[in-house]
């Protein structure tokens, strides 16, 4: 299977370099930044850099892999859709925009093409969305980071982080003002949104939490199916990474999904 990457930062370049080591899959094109086209090459050999959605779907890969950003995936979602593509996507909170996610949906549709969206940095989706079928009732998300993880994000103008000395809870809402309130530290709740009771009836609570030294994920669901609770704590990729190396397995199983013989 040829495929085709978008983004080599930190996420990026650990899926590259597990997906390389499988010889039923070629990486031949990567849309990166121009100062990261060596390190693409230093790993992956003679592939396509590439700048532009144009320039990666020249190159006809089977699957698009994207883990870059929200721009990243407002700018190249619809194109490869479009083009017939599959595409394999994390960057997915933005699809709280109705507009856009209507937009991408429906090109799908269109060419018949799929929008796969890997657990990430969460898990349990399998059950959150084997539930809805049976009818979910009631949806949670709730994450612990410390202040210094929350620090840059829209955290800064709902707490004086500084000034936190207990676990405190500074965010409940909606998964929908989640995910357009704080973009890119919000796409699991888009990810749990999606899979199960939707953007406004998905709850997302936000704490900081001093005594914190990862990213603490904890969900909670209910329904006919009865009810469900996960506790996670993720770590980063590496101590110079704030990748996490949970985000990019998920994605790694995902793509090794689509030709496994044993499939999970």
């Amino acid at each position: 299977m040829k495929l085709a990457l978008i983004g080599f930062g930190g996420i990026g370049q650990i899926v590259a370099e597990h997906l390389a080591r499988d010889a039923g899959l070629q990486f031949i094109a990567v849309a990166a930044r121009p100062h990261q086209h060596a390190g693409v090459r230093t790993l992956l050999g003679q592939v396509a850099c590439v700048t532009s959605p144009e320039a990666l779907i020249a190159q006809a890969p089977d699957l698009v892999i994207e883990c870059a950003s929200h721009g990243a995936f407002r700018a190249y979602a619809s194109p490869v859709l479009a083009a017939g593509i599959d595409l394999v996507a994390v960057s997915v909170g933005v699809l709280a925009e109705a507009a856009l996610r209507s937009e991408v949906f429906d090109t799908a549709r269109r060419s018949g093409a799929s929008l796969q969206i890997p657990a990430g940095a969460i898990g349990a989706i399998d059950a959150i969305a084997a539930a809805r079928f049976s009818g979910l009732k009631e949806v949670a998300y709730v994450t612990r980071k410390n202040a210094a993880t929350w620090a840059g994000t829209p955290a800064d103008t709902l707490i004086d982080l500084s000034a936190v000395r207990e676990p405190t809870l500074f965010f409940d809402d909606t998964a929908e003002r989640a995910a357009l309130l704080f973009t890119e530290k919000a796409n699991v709740t888009a990810t749990l949104a999606l899979a199960g009771l939707g953007f406004e009836h998905t709850r997302v609570r936000f704490w900081v939490d001093p005594q914190a030294t990862r990213s603490m994920h904890h969900i909670e669901a209910s329904g006919a199916c009865g009810t469900l609770q996960l506790d996670m704590a993720n770590t980063v990729a590496s101590p110079t990474s704030k990748a996490s190396l949970q985000t990019a397995m998920s994605i790694v199983q995902a793509v090794r999904n689509r030709t496994a013989t044993l499939r999970f």
